[in-house]
């Protein structure tokens, strides 16, 4: 499987509306002094014009984004328009060639900022370099996140200060026909929670693998709470079997007949319990897979079941990509016909 968080290539147009976003450091944010639940001072905030959210400086993890007010599975925390976009791969004769093509894109798009977009363009890491040594295109590559199904990708001044976490509380969408990334809840969040998303990898992977992962693309040892605890709790053991189940219903649609939709059917309540259990029962992660079960119980000739998977589903669209997105335009009119 192609490796969905890369994202290199040749140049393509870039917008600096988000340059408007990021406020100069020396404007004091008066009470925006996050205090988590014994009072203790978290860290101290980085100026940004949002009542939603605040930047703070860590000691363990540079920046992070913190809520300043709480929210719910599914609510909308921001939207934001790509800084830079750069296609994700381009025709070339090599992989040097390539790899070339590409840094001389990043240092278009860079060149083309407005300054106060630089600026705090400058300000993110770049994971193989220095600070002193960084580059447009190393701070790219470390940040940008896919953009769809197109080839490209783009990179959000205010989502790459967003940590991540194997067990993410906030999931982040492009949506084509606004052309800007948009941030979900994907699990209740409280005042002074440090808001995290999900860098990869896409596949189910254990505590290990993961790790090596992350430490390859990004480098740093994930220390999330699903990393820590490792196989403490079955964490791994429950992993593999959805993965297993997940292969076992890849399989299910190259054969046909009643059997089969009946194993599908089963294995996908199955992993949709195991993926509660680990804590990733989400929307952003069980929509695939309730459209897969409405799949195989209209084959199934099952249709109160395909109702019942299809609801389901446009709830986790509505919570992952909004509740006005195109996906769930098609699934309320789908539903209409059942």
């Amino acid at each position: 499987m192609a490796d969905p968080f890369s994202c290199f290539g040749d140049s393509s147009d870039e917008s600096d509306e988000d340059s408007n976003n990021i406020k100069d450091a020396n404007n004091v944010m008066e009470g925006k002094r996050l205090k988590d639940k014994s009072n203790t001072v978290l860290a101290i905030p980085v100026p940004i014009d949002s009542d939603s959210f605040v930047i703070y400086q860590t000691e363990y993890a540079g920046m992070s984004i913190r809520a300043t007010k709480a929210y719910k599975c599914g609510d909308l925390i921001m939207r934001e328009s790509a800084a830079m976009r750069i296609p994700n791969s381009q025709a070339a004769s090599s992989k040097e060639a390539a790899d070339v093509m590409h840094q001389e894109a990043c240092q278009r798009a860079f060149n083309s900022m407005h300054p106060s977009t630089k600026s705090a363009f400058l300000k993110l890491s770049s994971c193989r370099e220095n600070d002193e040594d960084k580059t447009p295109h190393g701070i790219y590559d470390t940040n940008a996140y896919r953009l769809g199904d197109h080839n490209l990708g783009g990179l959000f001044l205010t989502l790459a200060r967003m940590n991540h976490s194997c067990l993410p509380n906030v999931n982040h969408y492009w949506r084509e026909d606004l052309q800007q990334t948009l941030i979900f809840a994907c699990r209740s969040i409280d005042v002074g929670d440090e808001m995290c998303t999900i860098y990869g990898p896409s596949d189910f992977m254990d505590t290990k693998s993961r790790r090596e992962y992350l430490n390859e693309r990004f480098a740093f040892i994930c220390q999330c709470r699903m990393c820590t605890e490792g196989n403490a709790s079955g964490g791994d053991d429950r992993i593999e079997k959805i993965r297993t189940l997940q292969e076992d219903i890849a399989l299910s649609s190259s054969t046909t007949g009643k059997d089969a939709n009946g194993k599908a059917l089963s294995s996908i309540k199955s992993c949709l319990q195991l993926m509660d259990n680990q804590g990733l029962g989400a929307g952003v992660f069980t929509k695939s897979l309730l459209h897969q079960g409405y799949v195989y119980s209209m084959a199934a000739g099952d249709r109160d079941g395909a109702r019942s998977y299809l609801v389901d589903e446009l709830k986790a669209v509505q919570d992952s990509e909004g509740r006005d997105c195109p996906n769930a335009l098609e699934i309320t009119d789908t539903l209409s016909q059942l």
